[in-house]
């Protein structure tokens, strides 16, 4: 089965909070390593909002679909009228 991009950044991202607390406490001091700290949790935010909406975009799609697949066993049990062979259009002569 095919992980979510959340699922392979998790791990990046555990380390990314486990720094930031420890910079945040004072154990680290490094502001660059802090800033692309911060960066990943940002890109993980995006990335979880991104699998939400996908998520909701193929809810929709599935209801879509099954509406119509409903309306076309609507309309395939309804008989539809058809012109018998044996009636003609008469002309009517006027003078």
């Amino acid at each position: 089965m095919k992980k979510k991009d959340s699922e392979l950044f998790k791990p990046l991202v555990d380390t990314s909070e486990k720094y930031l607390r420890d910079y945040c406490d004072g154990k680290q001091e490094d502001d660059n390593r802090a800033k692309i700290a911060l960066r990943v949790l940002s890109l993980y935010r995006q990335i979880l909002k991104i699998e939400k909406e996908r998520e909701q975009i193929k809810s929709e799609w599935q209801k879509l679909v099954t509406g119509v697949a409903e309306l076309k066993k609507v309309s395939a049990r309804r008989p539809k009228k058809k012109q018998g062979k044996g009636f003609k259009k008469i002309k009517s002569k006027c003078s």
